[in-house]
């Protein structure tokens, strides 16, 4: 077991880019997530201002 965790040697280099790459995928899935929320919550807000545009008789 000792020896997976050196890395034949190389355990200095790989275990850092290990961490970096897990902390960039992880930071892609929650910017994705808040993007998607923004985005669904501009969505709504349009939809909204239009209904209420439609409502009174306005032009979209």
């Amino acid at each position: 077991m000792t020896a997976f965790f050196r890395m034949g040697g190389y355990a200095q280099y790989l275990w850092p880019a290990y961490g970096i790459t897990f902390a960039v995928v992880i930071l892609n899935i929650v910017w994705a997530r808040r993007a998607l929320a923004r985005a669904r919550s501009e969505a709504r807000r349009r939809l909204a201002v239009r209904d209420e545009l439609v409502l009174h008789g306005e032009e979209a």
